[in-house]
């Protein structure tokens, strides 16, 4: 399925065209996020000076974004999703070019930052789920593993260098030049996207009801189709676990004297990980059970994880991160393959609108359980049980989810619907 090496399979970028311009555009835009997560919180703090404002701007996005996400999944199984990406974008672009302007006033708006940032994440997520149903029908199902690591790689590299890329254009110019450079990097998305083939989604083979929408619901396709619903549930888990890093400047301040060199260290530990794990995936796409796999990585990865809050020496500390990272990648990437192809197409704007929205909730439920687990114990404690208790949730998800667990790399031999 891959090929046949151990770096990750390149074919998706090599063998269409289609897939190339939506790389390139999902990768300009995480950075242009990136860039607009560093200049919101900074400009919002500087007009207030209240913490608690600037997480509520935060949260209100957050939440746009989640219903962004649901309800740009419905419409990509109902419209043309072309159209819906090209629109969500526009949108977003014009949300960048409001905050670049209201930044340029005299006296900028506190409420128009929100208003803007509501309407971004609501609107510019559509096209998050409408981009996720797309990629199957450009891209073979025996090329999923590899557009799985390129997600992974770009999301990782961009996570890592927007948030440097847009603190320095703010100390170099001003915070309006943050939101101009992003609005500049949205127009070029959407001049990329507009070269995309007509793309009307797939018929569902399910009788449709009177209002013209399909009639299986995704939570009745998800009871049905025990894989793509076993994957969900591995995701819960993962997000539920991902939490960690909350914990780290307390973990840093109590075994590294506070550290501040520590801590950046520790945070970009996990996203090396992460890279290595995707650079190196080419064998992921030859695992006959990817299921096992999946399930496999996301217990051993808790395990290690409890093992950091053994540690004190920072260089131990640091591989034991970096090997979370590895697991935590491979779960990335056999989770999207798993639900691209195991997922009919007429239900694939549903299901990655779901699987998005999941991802953004629950990493902010894990980090509310990981901040509790760090107010009953001491910080190295609290990773210790934390993971542990992950760990052990994992580990009765490997037994319970029987069809993940024996599910195989052709989705033919699971099928979901007849397309």
């Amino acid at each position: 399925m891959s090929t046949g090496g151990v770096l990750f399979d390149l074919r998706p970028l090599r063998e269409s065209a289609a897939f190339r311009r939506i790389f390139i555009a999902r990768t300009i835009s995480i950075f242009g996020i990136g860039m607009l997560m560093v200049g919101v919180p900074i400009q919002v703090y500087d007009l207030t000076g209240s913490s608690p404002t600037v997480g509520l701007v935060s949260a209100l996005e957050g939440g746009a974004a989640i219903g962004g996400m649901l309800l740009g999944g419905m419409l990509a199984d109902r419209y043309n999703r072309k159209i819906l990406i090209l629109f969500a974008r526009t949108v977003s672009g014009l949300t960048f070019v409001g905050l670049a302007i209201n930044a340029g006033l005299e006296n900028p708006s506190v409420p128009a930052i929100v208003v803007l940032m509501i309407v971004n994440g609501l609107i510019g997520s559509i096209s998050i789920a409408a981009l996720f149903a797309v990629v199957p029908t450009l891209v073979p199902k025996d090329q999923m593993v590899g557009v799985g690591a390129l997600n992974v790689l770009s999301a990782r590299a961009g996570a890592v260098l927007s948030p440097a890329l847009g603190g320095l254009v703010i100390a170099a110019f001003s915070v309006a030049w943050n939101y101009w450079v992003a609005a500049v990097g949205t127009a070029i998305t959407v001049a990329l996207l507009s070269g995309l083939p007509s793309l009307n989604p797939p018929k569902d083979d399910h009788e449709h009801d009177g209002s013209g929408a399909p009639a299986e619901s995704v939570a009745a396709f998800l009871r049905r189709e025990r894989i793509v619903g076993g994957v969900m549930v591995a995701g819960i888990v993962a997000m539920l676990g991902g939490g960690v890093l909350v914990l780290v400047p307390a973990f840093a301040a109590d075994r590294f004297e506070g550290n501040s060199v520590a801590v950046g260290v520790m945070y970009a530990a996990t996203a090396l990980g992460a890279a290595a794990a995707t650079v190196t995936s080419g064998w992921l796409g030859r695992a006959r059970k990817p299921g096992t796999v999946l399930l496999g990585a996301l217990f051993l990865g808790f395990v290690v994880q409890a093992l950091v809050g053994f540690t004190s020496i920072l260089a131990v500390t640091v591989v034991l991160l970096v090997i979370v990272g590895v697991f935590g990648a491979v779960q990335e990437v056999l989770r999207y393959s798993l639900i691209q192809t195991h997922t009919p197409h007429a239900m694939l704007g549903r299901v990655n609108g779901l699987w998005s929205a999941q991802e953004v909730a629950g990493m902010s439920l894990g980090a509310l359980v990981a901040g509790l687990f760090g107010g009953i114990f001491t910080a190295p404690e609290a990773v210790v049980w934390y993971s542990a208790a992950m760990a052990v949730l994992a580990l009765l998800a490997g037994f319970v989810l029987r069809r993940l667990r024996t599910a195989t790399a052709d989705p033919d031999a699971h099928p979901v619907a007849v397309e």
